[in-house]
């Protein structure tokens, strides 16, 4: 079997198939549905500074081929998070898998949390991973992929504040994304991590109002497949980060059509709703597809469709 081993950077992946942060939760709740082996990497589930309730109910809602979500970044605040849950992160995942994903409302907050992550846990974990994507929140978290100067100076004061590989996972809903990925380029990011995630809206007819509590959300899921791989296909073209991309992916053929337009690694996020072994799903096709194809390693296929 030919290896699926992956580079982002500094940091180096045992495949290319990742748990995306908030739908696989920490990891360790799948560990009685799927084989946590088998994953790349899991994104953990965002935690910030102090507790946060989230968005008011309801927070999901189906639409055709997907759902609308508004969850608002609920966790429980880095103490509980340090004293809580990383310890059954640390004891059900690897380290090379466990990437601790932080949300901020500042730059200096972003920087003290990276930096007391490292402190306490550099040793055990692989990355950090900075959302600057949420579009659920008021403040802070997507307002950083608006603005390519904010974005800019995010990464580069964690990169020269930590040692560990920083990860920026963005919002690509904006007219100006390809020039945000390019400021967080420029700052030193060793990797990009794509959330397709276009805001919608469900009005429930029995109640003549919205559907969930926060009024829209990012709709996830197979409907936005198409605008998912346009995205990593433009930005595959603008930046020489590699890319992790996700929005849609339900099969290794999915996973295939990302890595084809210019990921280097893909994010398994709501299929894990529907199949909670779907992270494995996917690896095991690809791994299947790679073998039957007998000529090419795991790097020729990124980006492939773009030629020559």
């Amino acid at each position: 079997m030919k290896s699926l081993e992956v580079r982002l950077g500094r940091l180096t992946l045992r495949n290319p198939v990742l748990g995306a942060s908030g739908c696989t939760g920490h990891g360790y709740e799948l560990a009685a549905y799927t084989d946590l082996s088998r994953f790349g990497a899991v994104s953990l589930k965002t935690f910030t500074a102090e507790p946060r309730a989230g968005n008011r109910p309801q927070r999901i809602a189906e639409v055709p081929s997907g759902v609308l979500n508004s969850i608002g970044l609920q966790n429980p605040g880095r103490d509980v998070f340090f004293a809580q849950v990383m310890p059954r992160v640390l004891a059900a995942l690897d380290r090379d898998q466990i990437i601790v994903s932080v949300g901020g409302n500042t730059v200096e907050e972003y920087v003290s949390l990276c930096r007391e992550t490292e402190d306490r846990f550099g040793g055990q974990i692989a990355a950090l991973e900075l959302n600057a994507a949420c579009p659920n929140v008021a403040h802070g978290a997507g307002w950083f992929s608006r603005d390519p100067e904010a974005a800019h100076d995010l990464v580069k004061s964690v990169r020269a504040a930590v040692s560990l590989p920083v990860i920026v996972k963005f919002n690509t809903n904006y007219e100006n994304y390809l020039e945000t990925a390019a400021a967080i380029e420029a700052g030193g990011a060793d990797a990009l991590y794509t959330t397709n995630t276009p805001l919608g809206m469900k009005i429930d007819w029995r109640t003549r109002r919205p559907a969930i509590g926060n009024e829209r959300g990012p709709v996830c899921g197979p409907a936005i497949r198409p605008i998912g791989v346009l995205r990593t296909w433009d930005l595959y073209r603008r930046v020489k980060l590699p890319i992790i991309a996700s929005g849609g992916i339900c099969t290794w053929e999915d996973a295939l059509e990302y890595i084809l337009a210019g990921a280097s690694a893909v994010g398994v996020g709501s299929a894990q709703f529907v199949n909670p072994n779907a992270a494995d799903t996917v690896l095991s096709g690809l791994e299947a597809y790679l073998d039957a194809q007998g000529g090419p390693c795991w790097s020729a296929l990124i980006g492939a469709a773009h030629g020559s």
